[in-house]
């Protein structure tokens, strides 16, 4: 997506132009995953048991050959932001202070704001607030649900597709 155009037309005042939107139709991750490191006791079974049930997901560890050599500032910006269906946020005190967990936020709250449709799927581990995850967004608590009631819930957001990388139509 293009950097939204700012423009100034005389007695109209400021105008701007945000251009077409690309909107992705096939994704190469059904879901990607961030999280701070201090969170992969609790980011990585679920990680590797929604891998297991054949879905195509993000999970940095993952990738890391794929990963070896890129701009990761640019990379990251891409998965998170145009190459996956969902993005699952795992949400702590951890999240809130790391680089790279808020450029990966940044990336993915763009897309959601672009689409104006569900994108960012946050789960809380603690109460901390994340500057752009509104009270508004439906979360799961998992202290509540745990491991179990997360992975549930993920594969029904994600029963909505056929087959991962293709998404079911209804009419």
């Amino acid at each position: 997506m293009e950097r939204p155009q700012i423009g100034i037309s005389s007695g109209i005042g400021v105008q701007v132009n945000y251009g077409e939107s690309p909107r992705p139709t096939e994704f190469e991750y059904d879901l990607a995953i961030s999280f701070a490191g201090e969170d992969m006791p609790v980011v990585k079974p679920y990680a590797e048991e929604i891998k297991n049930r054949s879905f195509n997901i993000f999970f940095a560890d993952f990738q890391e050959a794929d990963l070896w050599g890129t701009n990761l500032y640019e990379t990251l910006d891409v998965i998170y932001r145009l190459k996956a269906r969902y993005c699952v946020v795992f949400l702590s005190n951890h999240y809130a202070t790391k680089v790279w967990t808020n450029h990966e936020r940044r990336s993915a709250q763009a897309r959601a704001i672009s689409e104006n449709r569900e994108y960012i799927l946050p789960v809380r581990l603690d109460d901390t607030e994340i500057p752009g995850i509104h009270p508004t967004i439906g979360y799961l608590d998992y202290k509540k649900i745990g491991h179990s009631g997360l992975v549930s819930a993920t594969l029904q957001k994600l029963s909505k597709i056929d087959s991962p990388g293709n998404v079911l139509t209804s009419h």
